[in-house]
Parts: structure tokens; C-alpha cells; sequence
């Protein structure tokens, strides 16, 4: 009792929850007014040197797979961890899917806006920024749809209905991200560098958190290092609910 005590205090200490949420809960639908905007000379040098280390490869600075696969194959992964939750009753089983999502969400996510997203306003492109603040505006509408969820338990009955809101958030910006943001990486970066991306964007998972942080920075040093701080306090509460919490 008094380690889950603990966990959850600490926890407290690195959600990075803000005061003043962006997101307002209608429904649990996420209808947040406020964009945005990395116009702005510090938000422009956090951007670019998330996009120099993704295309350096770094920490490795090697290859691996094409960035742009992996981000499909992650879409395609939630998309599948979904349709197992509504195809089974077992509420142990669709509380494992439930939280896989939540995971699976969180790391694609936090990685994409550190050294992903940056290329799209690092050569100048026409509406790269347009499409560069769009995408943080709706992942952060996600993190804090993800947010609620996380802090709602199997057996509330809203449970479903806040997981339905994720999922649909997530597949709108999926929809937008497939269809205009990655042919726009695609045209503009050569398939050397994509595949450098693609190692740094598998690497950076490894230190990212695994639950969401709605109020942590999005991009730069400090998004990283906030990302590095909360993933061994993640692991502990996961570890720890997976004793206490599992069905």
C-alpha cells in the first residue's frame, strides 16, 4: 500500500499536467480552440535541433527502416489493438489491449513531435508549418483524450466511450498525417536520410515515456529530457498496477 501510495505521489511530480487544460471535455470528445504556433525563434531552434539529431540517426547514427513505414506500421497497430478490445468481452483481456493502446500511442507519439515533425518546416516547404503546428495542435487534443483515459478505470462504464474518443481523434489525424504530412516528407527527403530517421525515430522510443503527460514540452532538449525523467516512474506505476489493477 505504501509503495502505490509513493508511486502515485511521485507520478504527480512529472505528469506535467497543466493548470489550465487545453482541452475542454464535451462528451469526451476532445474540442480544444487553442493551436498551436511554433512561429516563434525558440520554438523554431527546439524544432530544428530535434530534426538534425532525427536525421543524423542519432544516438546510433545508423539506418534502419524507412521512418515513414514505421509510422504506418505503428497507425496500423492501434488501429488492430482496438478492434481486439471491441472483439472480446474478457475485461482482463481488454483492459491488456486498453493499456498496449495507451502505450503504443504515448511513444509514437512523443517521438514524432521531437524529431519527425520538425522536418516539415526545416526546408522551407509551402505549408510545411501550417502542417508542422497542425499535428501538435491535434496530438496534444490526443494526450489529453489519452490523459482522462488513463486515469479511468476498466470497470467505470465510461471507460469504452473514452476509448472511442482517443481511437477516433487518433484516426482523424491518421487520416490527415497519411494523406498530406508524410508524402510531404516523402518528396522532400531522400530515402538515405528517411531511413536514418527511421533508427533515431526507434531508438527515441526506448526512452520514451509510456504514459501520458499532457503538459510536458512537445519538441527540443527539454521534451526529451522530460520524456527520459518520467520513463522509469512510468515503468514502476506500470509494474505496480499491473499487481494491483489487473483483472
Amino acid at each position: 500500500m505504501y509503495a502505490r501510495t509513493l508511486i502515485r505521489a511521485s507520478s504527480r511530480l512529472v505528469s506535467y499536467r497543466c493548470v489550465t487544460p487545453l482541452t475542454s471535455y464535451r462528451g469526451f470528445a476532445s474540442q480544444s480552440d487553442k493551436k498551436i504556433d511554433t512561429s516563434g525563434t525558440l520554438s523554431s531552434i527546439n524544432s530544428k535541433i530535434g530534426g538534425i539529431l532525427g536525421l543524423a540517426g542519432a544516438p546510433t547514427f545508423g539506418k534502419g527502416e524507412n521512418v515513414i513505414d514505421l509510422i504506418k506500421k505503428d497507425h496500423k497497430t492501434v488501429e488492430s489493438l482496438y478492434k481486439q478490445y471491441n472483439g472480446t468481452k474478457d475485461k482482463s483481456k481488454r483492459q491488456e489491449y486498453a493499456w498496449q493502446l495507451t502505450k503504443e500511442l504515448v511513444q509514437h507519439s512523443e517521438v514524432e513531435q521531437i524529431i519527425v515533425y520538425p522536418l516539415l518546416k526545416m526546408r522551407n516547404t509551402p505549408n510545411g508549418q501550417h502542417l508542422h503546428d497542425r499535428s501538435l495542435t491535434e496530438h496534444q487534443q490526443v494526450r489529453d483524450l489519452l490523459y482522462d483515459l488513463d486515469q479511468t478505470s476498466i470497470d467505470d462504464p465510461s471507460h469504452p466511450a473514452k476509448l472511442k474518443a482517443v481511437v477516433e481523434a487518433t484516426l482523424e489525424h491518421v487520416k490527415e498525417e497519411e494523406s498530406e504530412v508524410l508524402p510531404l516528407l516523402a518528396k522532400e527527403y531522400t530515402l538515405d536520410e528517411l531511413q536514418h530517421l527511421g533508427a533515431a525515430f526507434e531508438n527515441h522510443k526506448l526512452t520514451a515515456p509510456t504514459r501520458p503527460h499532457p503538459g510536458a514540452p512537445m519538441q527540443g532538449p527539454l521534451a526529451a529530457a522530460a520524456g527520459m525523467a518520467a520513463k522509469p516512474l512510468d515503468l514502476a506505476r506500470d509494474a505496480i498496477r499491473n499487481i494491483t489493477e489487473k483483472k
